[in-house]
């Protein structure tokens, strides 16, 4: 996962949950003009406040992001309420605000939720439309995948058993690829809470699902297509995992589930999940650009950049 996206999602957090106490222009300026960067032991955040280039540093491991708890190089315990402080520390320094005016409500983890399970709902609505009567209950299931995790750490277990559902009713490519992805997301998941449960039941689903697979080939497709499809599955990953908290596993793993349903014969349900996960990757950029692009361009450019090129030269 992106680390100077996820501190920078915390940070900006904190300068939302204090910005009653500045002038909106203000607020917008620091927001717009935040930029992270990491040397050897420290991170540098930097900003704009009027007309002064400012700056504030903190170690490496005062701040832990997407670190497992139950690993050997896992954080200390309390580090969520140490990550929590240190966002307020940098706001209140940022915006000049002492330390008695106190915080807005916590910001919630998915902005316009409204507006983002309509969405979803309306993509599920489409590949289902689009899917052959014996598919049904398979493509809707898939799409239905995306909707749970909106209620965070229960929609994941409900996932998991969302994911039997679909090892069970066929299609057996879509479910292998939606239940692997699925239990190797949950493997990384921070979220202690029912994480084994989780994995178990994401791969026994992967292990039935690939045994039908074996025994019941998925229809023939056109090898072309199913390669194409899976080329703009692996796009749309890579540019979400660059972009994004990822407080949700299943978008992540959705455009591969969409190449198994072309795989398995539902090419037109699956390029209507292509694209409706397209927009759904497109549409935060559009809606909320100083929030959510800043940052991409740069870290797309370091992982592309070949070994032993300057980034900085170009």
């Amino acid at each position: 996962m992106n680390k100077h996206h996820a501190l920078r999602f915390l940070l900006l957090k904190h300068l939302w949950m204090l910005r009653a106490h500045v002038a909106p222009e203000r607020h917008r300026r620091i927001a717009q003009s935040l930029a992270i960067d990491k040397t050897v032991t420290t991170w540098i955040v930097s900003w704009v406040d009027g007309d002064e280039r400012k700056t504030f540093e903190f170690p490496l491991d005062e701040v832990a992001l997407y670190v497992r708890g139950d690993l050997r190089n896992a954080p200390a315990t309390g580090s969520d309420a140490r990550n929590e402080a240190l966002g307020d520390r940098f706001a209140r320094q940022a915006l000049a605000i002492p330390d008695h005016l106190q915080r807005q409500a916590r910001v919630s983890r998915f902005e316009r939720l409204g507006f983002q399970l309509a969405g979803c709902a309306v993509v599920v609505a489409a590949m289902m439309a689009a899917a052959s009567l014996p598919a049904l209950a398979s493509v809707g299931l898939a799409g239905a995948m995306s909707l749970p995790e909106f209620w965070f750490r229960k929609g994941k277990w409900l996932n998991a058993g969302l994911g039997l559902a679909l090892a069970a009713v066929g299609l057996p490519a879509s479910a292998l690829l939606a239940n692997l992805g699925l239990a190797v997301l949950n493997f990384s998941d921070p979220d202690r809470k029912w994480r084994s449960s989780r994995i178990a039941a994401h791969l026994s689903a992967s292990a039935w699902s690939f045994a039908v697979l074996l025994r019941h080939p998925a229809p023939h497709s056109s090898p072309a297509l199913v390669a194409a499809a899976g080329l703009v599955a692996l796009v749309i990953t890579y540019f979400r995992w660059l972009n994004g908290s990822h407080f949700r596993l299943y978008p992540l793993v959705f455009p591969l589930v969409c190449t198994g349903l072309v795989w398995d014969g539902e090419w037109m349900a699956g390029a209507i999940g292509l694209l409706g996960s397209v927009a759904g990757f497109v549409a935060p950029l559009l809606l909320a650009p100083n929030v959510t692009s800043k940052g991409t361009q740069a870290a797309a450019v370091k992982r592309l950049t070949p070994i032993g090129a300057d980034p900085s030269a170009r």
